[in-house]
């Protein structure tokens, strides 16, 4: 996919996106068209995000992509929690591109991320007002659970406050967040609160997105953020944890790219981003981030995040998980069980479509076509075994010859050694090619081949005993004869 595939892409999310219902009487009947939406353009969601990080320097290239995904924002409905998705991976990019100091990639992403962050703020921005948003934090009893500490291990001297305590409720009182100004440039002093504003909406709707695109570059755009510029070794939270030594996915090197400022409340919303992509499907990259704000909390010696983490870990370490427990935290998502399903179903339509065996007919040209071609190789192989049975042959020959030279020069004078007048011969440089047999009946065939053993040294002797007509055999015959003439 390249640019015009992904313009016609989104055309088409927002064509079908539109026609979801928005606001139905049953919450979960809703939630669940929303999600049922969102995984089926999750493949193609995740690719663009990929395209997107990888050319994000040329603005040119992406810049059309962004502006339409910033549309499909405003349209609002399943469009907004689709485009949602991408602001993750956006807020990682732009600190990437703010370190680098990449001015065009910077000014793009400010302009996105302020369009966001001053439409979050607003409440009910669907029907135009203008009135800001404020949220509210309850904070629980310290009777009660939570991933701060555990009501168990708290040492009670008497029971008189627990008394004094059964009637109280599990919120202890409630904190209101916000409302926001309104942002029309991204400065050093107002940039973390955009951008901490924003991962607060993400947080919020990270449950009803597709955790294929959010929750795995929730993970990715904190590892980035907090290993950037930094070698931190690999601790065993994560095997600990799931019990599994290798990790699931290889990661990128982040220590060669330039270090990224952060603040401690921005790593508490990665931090509480992480916590819920732990439970959505992204369980080891999760845990990664999660051990990556650590590390990175302790070099920047930041105790509120130092706090939340601890105790994210400390709870994760305690209460360790049976094989089930871990089956559920490393789920995959239902609708890809339900896909795998339909495609194992067997109906009358599905037999209709399949051709059976006894409906297939029997190519009677294409056997004789494959018998012919045997035939041809059992004839090529017969070839090969005469080339080889003559090679054979004439190695022996050669062989011999080489022998018998030997035994008449050992046996002349040393004045006339030096004499050689014969070149060697064409057949010392042949080499035997290795046969290629086909099939069982080749094999058959040479086994059942018989090779005769030639008795060389017998031979040899045979010869020596008669003698041998050579050179210097001649010219010694020529020299007694002309002493008996004398």
């Amino acid at each position: 996919m390249n640019g015009e595939q992904l313009s016609d892409f989104f055309l088409e999310v927002a064509t079908s996106g539109a026609a979801v219902p928005s606001k139905l009487p049953d919450k979960r009947e809703e939630n669940e068209i929303k999600k049922k939406f969102l995984n089926k353009v999750a493949p193609s969601s995740l690719f663009a995000a990929n395209y997107i990080s990888t050319n994000y320097t040329d603005v040119d290239l992406i810049q059309p992509i962004i502006g339409q995904i910033l549309a499909i924002y405003y349209k609002s409905g399943v469009l907004r929690l689709y485009a949602l998705q991408f602001v993750p991976g956006f807020v990682s990019l732009y600190l990437l591109a703010l370190s680098k100091k990449q001015q065009k990639s910077v000014s793009l992403f400010e302009t996105f991320l302020t369009a966001i962050y001053n439409e979050e703020i607003v409440k009910d921005s669907e029907r135009g007002t203008n009135e800001k948003k404020t949220e509210d934090i309850r904070i629980p009893s310290i009777r009660h659970h939570s991933v701060y500490h555990d009501p168990a291990k708290i040492q009670i001297q008497t029971e008189l406050p627990i008394t004094r305590n059964a009637s109280v409720t599990p919120v202890l009182h409630t904190v209101h967040f916000g409302p926001f100004p309104s942002v029309s440039k991204m400065n050093g002093e107002n940039r973390f609160t955009v951008l901490n504003r924003i991962l607060f909406s993400v947080n919020e709707s990270l449950f009803e997105v597709a955790s294929e695109i959010a929750a795995r570059y929730v993970c990715l755009g904190t590892l980035s953020v907090c290993r950037s510029g930094f070698s931190f070794p690999e601790t065993g939270f994560r095997s600990k944890v799931l019990e599994s030594e290798s990790p699931r996915e290889v990661i990128e090197d982040f220590s060669r790219k330039p270090r990224q400022k952060v603040t401690a409340e921005f790593l508490n919303h990665l931090l509480r981003g992480c916590y819920l992509a732990l439970f959505n499907g992204a369980a080891d990259l999760a845990l990664r981030a999660i051990d990556s704000i650590h590390m990175r909390a302790q070099y920047e010696m930041l105790p509120e995040t130092l706090l939340v983490v601890n105790s994210l870990r400390n709870s994760l370490l305690d209460n360790m998980w049976s094989k089930e427990k871990r089956g559920e935290l490393m789920w995959t998502r239902p609708q890809h069980k339900d896909m795998i399903r339909r495609k194992d179903l067997v109906t009358n339509a599905s037999l209709k479509m399949k051709r059976m065996p006894e409906d297939i007919p029997i190519q009677e040209n294409q056997k004789e076509k494959e018998h012919s071609r045997f035939g041809d190789l059992v004839e090529e192989g017969i070839d090969h075994l005469h080339d080889l049975k003559k090679k054979m042959v004439g190695i022996g020959l050669h062989h011999k010859m080489h022998r018998r030279r030997k035994s008449v020069e050992h046996e002349s004078d040393s004045e006339l050694q030096p004499i050689k007048e014969e070149k060697q011969s064409a057949s010392e440089e042949v080499v035997p090619k290795p046969l290629k047999l086909n099939g069982e009946d080749m094999e058959r065939r040479l086994r059942d081949l018989t090779v005769q053993e030639h008795n060389y040294q017998a031979e040899l002797e045979a010869e020596e005993a008669k003698g041998a007509f050579t050179m210097p055999g001649l010219r010694h015959m020529d020299s007694d004869e002309f002493a008996i003439s004398r």
